[in-house]
């Protein structure tokens, strides 16, 4: 296996995530998965930030507080879960991309 692909998945973000590791085996697509923000919480996002005076995503202004592809991203209304916006009314919580049946070995001590 001599290829690999990065997520910013966090496992703060939906209990779906909650076993995300920073290195796993994608083995529908035979590459490694790297998931350097996997311990990451919204304070620590929050904080990088603004060490580095990073701009919010323009969206955000207008409701979507979980920002995906076009299909699948609608803005959140008060009172709801940051995640409600994604996939609405459907049953499904991830794209194909980050579906965890795909997902056949992960380690969280790799140097």
């Amino acid at each position: 296996m001599n290829d690999a692909w990065i997520s910013g998945q966090r496992r703060a973000q939906v209990s779906t995530r909650s076993s995300v590791s920073v290195v796993e085996v994608d083995g529908a697509r035979g590459k490694l998965k790297f998931n350097p923000l996997a311990n990451w919480s919204q304070s620590d996002v929050a904080a990088y930030k603004a060490r580095y005076e990073l701009p919010d995503h323009p969206l955000t202004t207008k409701g979507y507080v979980s920002i995906g592809c076009s299909p699948c991203t609608s803005a959140v209304m008060t009172g709801e879960d940051a995640r409600a916006g994604r996939w609405r009314g459907q049953s499904k919580l991830e794209c194909g991309l980050h579906n965890r049946t795909n997902i056949i070995a992960s380690s969280e001590h790799v140097a």
